[in-house]
């Protein structure tokens, strides 16, 4: 049996969670009435958000506060039922990638940064997290290495070697969608001026998502993806 402040970790902060979808749709609501008009906007936005409201419970206890990836996860599970609700207004799945990827875009020039990836205190927990993250303590969670930076190609990175995203969304039966979700942090690396290199993610296939960041680097746009070295050709 869970843990009571587990099992009602996400529902304890629903108005919260809700006001956070809320706000995520206003965002990008034009985005959403210039591909399927208004009526079906509001459509969409209603149906979607019964859906999170209902996949609360579902989403898995990896720590709650003191984790610096739940809310990741909670942003994984604000995104799903929109994925959904392409697929089931007949959008193919590259067209679904692309209207991701701009909803992303948008998404994130409204969005600051909840912390500076570059400073000792942030790269310090994620040492330890890392470290932390071999104990499988929960297993809805990410495992994964820091990795230190060779002080020529890249300031520092990460090795995840298990991701919780992944994990949720197979649980879900939504995995499919995983190529789309992933190039979202290409989206957010460009949002916020920092450069992101990546061979391989665990969302295409590979056993690794093998990050790499440079402050103050360049991140090109990840649509269409065709040419990032992750990426397959579905």
């Amino acid at each position: 049996m869970p843990l009571e402040k587990e099992a009602n970790y996400y529902l304890k902060k629903k108005k919260i969670l809700m006001r956070l979808f809320d706000a995520a749709m206003h965002i990008i609501k034009l985005i959403l009435i210039e591909n399927f008009g208004e009526d079906k906007f509001i459509e969409i936005s209603t149906a979607t958000r019964k859906e999170f409201e209902n996949l609360l419970p579902e989403i898995p206890y990896i720590g709650g506060d003191d984790n610096l990836l739940t809310n990741e996860l909670i942003n994984a599970a604000l995104l799903l039922p929109l994925l959904q609700a392409f697929e089931r207004k007949g959008l193919k799945f590259n067209e679904i990638g692309k209207l991701t990827y701009e909803l992303f875009e948008n998404f994130y020039k409204f969005i600051p940064p909840t912390d500076d990836i570059f400073s000792n205190t942030y790269q310090n927990k994620r040492r330890e997290q890392a470290i932390n993250s071999k104990l499988r303590k929960y297993p809805a969670d990410w495992v994964f290495d820091f990795v230190e930076g060779d002080g020529k190609t890249f300031d520092f990175g990460t090795d995840y070697h298990e991701c919780g995203v992944y994990k949720f969304y197979k649980s879900q039966g939504a995995e499919h969608f995983m190529p789309w979700v992933c190039i979202s942090d290409y989206a957010k690396a460009q949002a916020y001026g920092y450069g992101l290199k990546r061979t391989q993610s665990i969302g295409n296939g590979a056993k690794i998502c093998d990050f790499r960041y440079v402050k103050d680097g360049n991140t090109p746009p990840a649509w269409p993806p065709d040419n990032l070295q992750e990426f397959k050709k579905i």
